[in-house]
Formats: structure tokens, C-alpha cells, sequence
């Protein structure tokens, strides 16, 4: 007798499965991110669509790409963000793609009685963008957005429009950066890889910044001028665009809400502008108790904005507004809000790629790797070496972490060509337009980094355009000293004057590495090498970060280097010393920073209170000594049941930090698991930290046994995954034994499958899948449909048992422009899953995986031919 069942089968290039699964509990709502600098607002006129979903793209150049009847139907199908490539952990050093590259998506205006614009956050290096055939943009480099106005080249039924976009990653001296990607230590890869959104206002609306040229202006623009305890003396500036025919007398008002949408006051203008003309609006004005922006409550306010025609509003939108009041004062330290901050500014550097996905990391990736450092014990986030992508900053905002922005750049000047030094200037402009609502923005990298023959006028130019641009307090402009100095710029990186303030902005790193080019060092550690490497690393960083607490004043602190694995231009290692690894692992370092919190601390949106880390793994080849991290008093530790002691932080060689760690000495002895005798008593150490003499925080760590099984997590961070097309999550894949204990010495090969609304990021190409442990997890990326449902994702490796969580996604905020036939018709990549959904007899099972497995030997002997004749080619080259 036969039964029949619903399986769904996933291929992989060599793997064929059937999973179960059980459904994990739904996180919170969808966050919000601002959309092209500002936020929608319900019901206006003003409409934003999310216009990442359903393009196609081919990584070379093609002629009479940008045509409207060009036929794309052999182009493979790719949603925004997209970095060209999937790419393995070693995808460093040039070998990524370097090159031009095509996207193409058709698409529909749903109205078409005011203005259309298409708007880009980021295409990386050179990018021309073409509507229905006809060029509406250029754009030179890969780091600030541009917009176009593309009213008059849609269809005048706004259906069956094209867009076309050429990009371009090559080495150019012409923009900045202007250094070639071999000789960088961060790599730029490819394609269109933030967001882009199409815009639709009334011909009367306020302006875009990255269209409108005037100064200090376009847009709105909200500044905090002065604060007195909770009133603060704001002002806004408006500006206002009238691309209708005739004469428009306006009232145009400015409401200062809560994050709740209350009122809190309004301001209101009368202007008349002629047809076709643009005038800017300013205007002061006092906010009576106000919740004020700090690190430590970072609370925001919002400034709506209406222009009103005829008694109807005919243009909305949301401006966010931390209230802040930033202020250096030299010997006295910073200040925020008039007093203060009374402590440290530590934190990491950041760059902004991501495993396999390099550039192109979502919204959710940006935010989730602001939580993850903040909760992780960082203040701030230097920003290196490029403006990072704006859900980032909505991040910094939001969680109150301070931070930078920086013009692209990073040791290269071109002396040569005038056409980079104009660029140059136009990005100083374009960057302060962009982040200057950006209440945790402390400092300005106008200067290039870390350049000292760039030439003095050129600096002291582009710190007079950032003040020019923001013309308000809390702007302050920063560059290494020497060339701070020579520019005239605000302060300094690693000075030593002491009546200016001065920031250490790279530490723990350089003074490791043994030369420039083999680029090791001890403090850059995989967590593949272990635990013992990962407790040296921790040790040393230890003696920096101390180092970092006993400077004065007007030293307001330093960013490690780096806080996250990252790829590197000239390199095919990527770094590996950050505080979390390319999928946002902690390494031991991590733990040293967080326990840096007092236990008291507490900012909204993170964990916080008393912690414990216990940083020995007990395995066989563990230390003796017992390293704990900790913001207790004191930690009292049992192992096997026998009292070791209970110990106070470490002192000695560490007296500046807020909390040492804890070393007990001697503490594990590995054969005490096997002298366990008749009483077995459970192999289990046990911490228990004391603030005031009290029990806070106890934390139990069991000696791990043999391997037994996977255990599934997701690092979501609180965040609901997106049912638009590029959201991503990762799924870690734990090896654990009986008792649920992480076996960090585990080396095992894990496959992951997924069935539903979603699909696996790589494959077996760049050991996406199945791939190895590291530390004993196993990690896979998950990208969302565009269709809400469920993702059941599930690991199995041979021998241990299986593991599956399922993931809900949920409908985007902002709604999609989506061509569903375009999308259905698009040639999906032969090296991403294929999902298959079919009813078969369970009997007959084995018979459908056999012809299953002779369909996967074709595509491996396919692939096999490819590679050969790559070598061919490459033979060819070098001949």
C-alpha cells in the first residue's frame, strides 16, 4: 500500500532532500527606513515606491542595451540591492568582477498628472541611466545618490516604460576614489547596490537635494541653533518648486511632532511662485519641551511639511530631527546638550560589505550590524572610508550611536587631472546635503584619508564647502593633524594638542601586522584557528582598549580596527580581526567591549544590565586559566561541583578601563571530567557575578560531549524579514551535543535547504553550500520573495541529526513597483537553488531522486566544461 504526500525537493547542484520543519515565533513589525532622505506620509500626494524588485542585469557591456525594444530575455533575473556576483569568503584582491554591467527592468507609472523622478542611493563608480531610450543621467562614483526628473520621457499612459542603467566598477583616476581597487584595502565591487525608489509629487513640491543646486538648502532642512534646558531654538529651511503652468500662491507649513505624531508646534509661510519657479523658505522658531537627542536617549522628533494650495494639501512629507546641541571644547572635552558626555567615545571602525553579498547588503543588514556594536559595547562608528549607506545611519540615529561620514577617498590624489578635484568638491556638497539631518553624525571626514600630499588648498576647500553646506552649530570637519593643521579643518585624527579636540581613529591593528603584504597578524584571527587564538587576539586588544580610557579630555576617545570582518581591494584574505567576523559572529574581543557597559546602563532598543562571559571553552585543549569578562564586582566560580574561589577584576596593567576582565588561574583541569568518580557529577562550571555583595547575573557552561546534532538560530536582531524580493537573514546552523552544548572544535560540512517564500544565497561555486563549521557553526543566507508567507529553512549533516526553523516574512512598508510578467518571464541563475514543488509516491521517492541525480552529473559536467574553458582563455591571456 502507497501513500501520498506533498514534498517539495531542493536542488542544489548535488544535494536532494525532503524537510520537516516547526514554525518560530513572529518578531517584531517591519522597521522603517527613510526612503530618498525623507519619509512618506500617509495619504499624500507625494508617492514613494520601493523600485528595487524585478530588473534584469548581464555583467558586460552591450550594445543597444539602452534601447526600449532591446531584447534582455537572455539576462538573468536580480533584485536591488545587487552586487553583480556571489561571492566566496576569499573574494578579495581583485578578484571580483571589474567591469561594465547592464540592468534593465520595465516598468509602470501609476500616475502621470505631476512629477516622476527615479532616485539612486548608491551605483557604484560610473553609472548612465537611460528612460525609454533617452539618457536621463550620469553619474561618477559609487558612494552618493543622484536623481533624475523623468516627467517628460515616461509614456503619457506612464505603461510599459523601460529603464536601462549602465554601470561601471573599473579602475578610474577621474572621481574618487580614484585609487586603483588592487591598491586599496577595501574593495569596491560592482552593480546598482542600495536602493532605488520612484517618486511621484504634484507639479508644485517641495525640491530634491540631489537635484536642486542651492546652497545650504533644498529640500527640507532642519537645524538645531541653540538649547536651554528643554527649549530649543530650531530652524527650517523649505524649499519649494512650481513645474506647473501658472502662478501658485502657497502656504507652506512646518509642524514639529513627536515620534508618536503629536504636535508639539507649527510654523507657517505665504509665498507666490510664478510658473516654473523655485524659492527656498527659512524661518526660526522656539519648541518648548522637547525630548532632546543624546547617545544615551536617543528620542526623535519629526518635522512635517505641507504646502497647501486652494485650502488642499498638494505635497506631504517627514523629516526626522535628533534635537542635539554638539560642541568641542578643547581641553574640556565634547559636550552634547550643554553638559559633558562623561565618559569615552569607543567604538570600531566599519566597512560596508557582507559575506558572499559583498557591497550589496540590504536595510536590515545595515541596522542589524549598528545593534550588534552597540549592544556590543561601541558609542561610535567611524565610518571608513566612504558615506555608508543611509539605513545605516537611520541605525546610528535610532540606537544612539554616534558616528561619522567621510568623502570617498582613501591615499590617492590625482595632481593630474582637474576632473577629480571638481568631484571632489561636488562631493564634499553632495555628501553634507545628504546626511545633514543625521542627528549622530559627530564628525566630517572632508579630507581624504590618510593622505598627506593632497594638496593644502584642496582641504581647506572642502572644509569650507561642509560649513558653507551646513551653516549651523555642530558641524565639525577632521583629518589626521598634519593635515588638519594645513587645512584649516575643525580637529584632528590622533593629535596631540591640547586645546583641540582630537579622536584616535584606527587602533589595535597596524602595529601587529608584519609587513604590507603578507598582512598578518596576531590580532587578526579566523575563528577557524581556534579558541587559544581567538584568547590571544582578546589579551592584546585588552592592552589597547585600556590604553584608550587613559587619555585626557580633550582625547574624546578612539574605533578600534575593525569591528567587522571585511573583503580588502589588494588582498584575497579579508580582515580578520574584527570584534565581529564576515556573518556577524562574535569573536572573544566582542565580549571584552560589551562588559565595558556598567551594569546600570541602558539605552533603548539594546540589552543591557549585569553580563558574564566565560571565554574558556572547556575542551580538552583548553587553558587552565579561566578568562571571564564581566561589568560585576565579583565572580564567584565552581567547577565540577568544587568551589574554585571568587575573584575581583584584574587590576594590574588594566587600571583605566571601567571593567578588567577576570582570570582565574589555574582554574580548569581538563582530566577532571574523566575523576568524576561514583557521584557523576555533572562537568558544568558555574559563574556567578556580584555587584554590592548581590547576585546579579549566573551563568552555567557545560563541558561539551560528542557531536549529536545541528541546532537552527536566527540572527534577526528583532527585525521581520521583507517580503521584497532582497531582504536577507542569516540562519546559523549550531553543532551541538546531547545536552544542547556548542561543540566549537566540531568540523563538519552542513547543507542547508529552503522551501517557501524565499531561497538560499549561494551554492556549491563559493561554498555557500553545504558548507564547512567555523567554530563550530555553520552559517547559510536567506533572501526573501516578493510574496509574504513562510521559509522553512533546514540543515542536515551526515550523521548528526537535522535541524529546521521557519521564518515568516511579512509585506513591505513601502509597496513595490513590480512588472509581475517581466519578473515571471526572467532567466533565473543557473548557481542559485531551484525550488521544485510536486506530488510524488513516497515509495517511488528513490526513483525520482535518481533521475534528479543524473540531471545534477549534466550540470556538473556543464560547469566542468565552463572551467576548462576559462583556463583556456586565461592560458590564452598570459601566452
Amino acid at each position: 500500500m502507497t501513500s501520498k504526500s506533498l514534498l517539495y525537493i531542493i536542488i542544489t547542484k548535488s544535494l536532494a532532500v525532503v524537510t520537516l520543519a516547526f514554525i518560530q515565533p513572529s518578531i517584531n513589525a517591519a522597521q522603517k527606513f527613510s526612503t530618498a532622505g525623507f519619509y512618506a506620509v500617509e495619504d499624500s500626494q507625494r508617492t514613494v515606491e520601493n523600485f528595487n524588485p524585478g530588473w534584469r542585469f548581464i555583467k558586460k557591456d552591450v550594445q543597444g542595451a539602452e534601447k526600449s525594444n532591446f531584447d534582455d530575455s537572455t539576462w538573468e533575473a536580480a533584485n536591488l540591492p545587487h552586487g553583480l556576483e556571489i561571492l566566496g569568503e576569499n573574494g578579495s584582491g581583485g578578484r571580483n568582477y571589474q567591469g561594465k554591467a547592464w540592468y534593465r527592468k520595465k516598468f509602470d507609472v501609476k500616475k502621470n498628472n505631476g512629477r516622476t523622478f527615479i532616485y539612486f542611493e548608491s551605483v557604484m563608480g560610473e553609472a548612465q541611466v537611460y528612460i525609454n531610450g533617452k539618457k536621463v543621467a550620469e553619474h561618477f562614483g559609487g558612494y552618493l545618490p543622484f536623481a533624475a526628473d523623468i516627467t517628460d520621457v515616461i509614456t503619457l499612459d506612464g505603461k510599459n516604460n523601460t529603464i536601462a542603467v549602465m554601470t561601471n566598477n573599473s579602475n578610474s583616476k577621474l572621481y574618487p576614489p580614484g585609487q586603483a581597487q588592487d591598491r586599496l584595502d577595501f574593495a569596491y565591487f560592482g552593480g546598482i547596490y542600495r536602493d532605488s525608489y520612484l517618486i511621484q509629487t504634484n507639479d508644485v513640491h517641495v525640491t530634491l537635494p540631489e537635484i536642486s543646486t542651492t546652497i545650504a538648502g533644498a529640500g527640507v532642512f532642519p537645524a538645531t541653533l541653540d538649547i536651554k534646558g528643554n527649549t530649543a531654538k530650531l530652524e527650517v529651511r523649505t524649499e519649494i518648486k512650481n513645474n506647473s503652468l501658472h502662478k501658485k500662491e502657497l502656504l507652506v507649513r512646518n509642524t514639529l511632532v513627536t515620534a508618536e505624531n503629536e504636535k508639539i508646534t507649527s510654523i507657517e509661510q505665504v509665498l507666490t511662485l510664478e510658473a516654473g519657479e523655485k524659492q527656498q523658505l527659512s524661518k526660526q522658531f522656539t519648541a518648548n519641551n522637547v525630548r532632546l537627542w543624546h547617545p544615551d536617549n536617543p528620542y526623535l522628533h519629526y518635522i512635517k511639511t505641507e504646502i497647501i494650495f486652494n485650502n488642499k494639501v498638494i505635497d506631504s512629507l517627514k523629516t526626522k530631527i535628533g534635537i542635539r546641541l554638539f560642541e568641542m571644547k578643547g581641553a574640556e572635552g565634547l559636550f552634547i546638550n550643554r553638559k559633558w558626555i562623561g565618559k569615552k567615545l569607543i567604538g570600531a571602525n566599519r566597512h560596508q560589505d557582507h559575506q558572499y553579498l559583498g557591497n550589496a547588503l540590504p536595510n536590515s543588514g545595515q541596522w542589524r550590524d549598528v545593534k550588534l556594536l552597540r549592544k556590543g559595547g561601541c558609542n561610535i562608528i567611524r565610518a571608513g572610508h566612504y558615506p555608508q549607506d543611509p539605513a545605516f545611519y537611520d541605525a546610528c540615529d535610532e540606537l544612539g550611536m554616534l558616528t561619522t561620514t567621510a568623502n570617498p577617498g582613501w591615499h590617492f590624489y590625482n595632481f593630474k587631472e582637474k576632473i577629480f578635484e571638481e568631484r571632489l568638491y561636488q562631493d564634499t556638497r553632495n555628501l553634507v546635503r545628504r546626511d545633514r539631518n543625521v542627528a549622530s553624525i559627530l564628525m566630517w571626514e572632508t579630507a581624504i584619508n590618510e593622505f598627506p600630499r593632497q594638496p593644502d588648498y584642496a582641504m581647506s576647500t572642502m572644509h569650507k564647502l561642509a560649513h558653507q553646506e551646513f551653516p549651523f552649530p555642530g558641524m565639525y570637519t577632521v583629518a589626521d593633524h598634519h593635515e588638519a593643521k594645513k587645512g584649516g579643518l575643525d580637529m584632528y585624527y590622533h593629535g596631540h594638542d591640547k586645546d583641540v579636540n582630537s579622536f584616535n581613529r584606527e587602533y589595535g591593528d597596524g602595529g601587529e601586522v608584519d609587513n604590507w603584504y603578507s598582512q598578518n597578524a596576531s590580532t587578526r584571527v579566523n575563528m577557524k584557528w581556534g579558541e587559544t587564538a581567538l584568547l590571544n587576539a582578546a589579551i592584546k586588544q585588552t592592552k589597547t582598549l585600556n590604553y584608550r580610557h587613559s587619555t585626557s579630555k580633550v582625547r574624546l576617545g578612539g574605533t578600534i580596527w575593525c569591528g567587522i570582518d571585511h573583503y580588502r581591494g589588494y588582498h584575497p584574505d579579508p580582515f580578520m580581526g574584527g570584534l565581529l567576523n564576515a556573518v556577524r559572529i562574535p569573536r572573544t574581543t566582542y565580549y571584552l567591549y560589551k562588559s565595558q557597559y556598567d551594569a546600570n546602563y541602558k539605552v533603548p532598543g539594546i540589552e543591557s544590565g549585569p553580563m558574564l562571559h566565560i571565554a574558556n571553552e572547556l575542551t580538552q585543549i583548553s587553558p587552565k586559566d579561566i578568562l571571564i569578562y564581566s561589568n560585576c564586582d565579583e565572580i564567584r566560580l565552581t567547577w565540577c561541583g568544587d568551589l574554585i574561589g571568587t575573584e575581583k577584576p584584574q587590576r594590574k596593567n588594566y587600571e583605566h578601563m571601567p571593567h578588567p576582565p577576570f582570570v582565574f588561574k589555574d582554574a580548569f583541569e581538563f582530566t577532571k571530567v574523566k575523576r568524576r568518580g561514583k557521584n557523576k557529577i555533572d562537568p558544568v562550571l558555574i559563574a556567578e557575578g556580584f555587584i554590592n555583595g548581590k547576585l546579579v547575573t549566573r551563568v552555567e557552561k557545560r563541558y561539551p560531549q560528542r557531536s549529536e546534532q545541528l541546532k537552527l538560530s536566527l540572527g534577526d536582531e528583532g527585525l521581520n524579514m521583507v517580503a521584497d524580493g532582497s531582504d536577507m537573514i542569516r540562519v546559523y546552523a549550531t553543532v551541538v551535543d546531547i545536552n544542547g552544548t556548542k561543540k566549537v572544535l566540531a568540523d563538519e560540512s552542513v547543507y542547508f535547504s529552503v522551501v517557501g517564500a524565499g531561497e538560499l544565497i549561494g551554492g556549491r561555486f563559493n561554498n555557500a553550500n553545504p558548507t564547512q563549521t567555523s567554530y563550530g557553526v555553520a552559517t547559510a543566507l536567506v533572501r526573501a520573495s516578493t510574496e509574504a508567507g513562510t521559509i522553512t529553512v533546514t540543515a542536515h549533516s551526515n550523521g548528526l541529526k537535522s535541524d529546521a526553523i521557519t521564518i515568516k516574512t511579512v509585506t513591505p512598508y513601502t509597496p513595490l513597483n513590480l512588472n509581475e510578467t517581466y519578473v515571471s518571464e526572467s532567466k533565473k541563475s543557473d548557481t542559485e537553488t531551484i525550488l521544485i514543488s510536486q506530488t510524488v509516491e513516497v515509495n517511488d521517492l528513490p526513483l525520482n531522486i535518481q533521475k534528479l541525480q543524473g540531471e545534477l552529473k549534466k550540470l556538473r559536467q556543464d560547469i566542468v566544461g565552463k572551467d576548462q574553458t576559462i583556463m583556456d582563455l586565461r592560458s590564452k591571456v598570459k601566452e
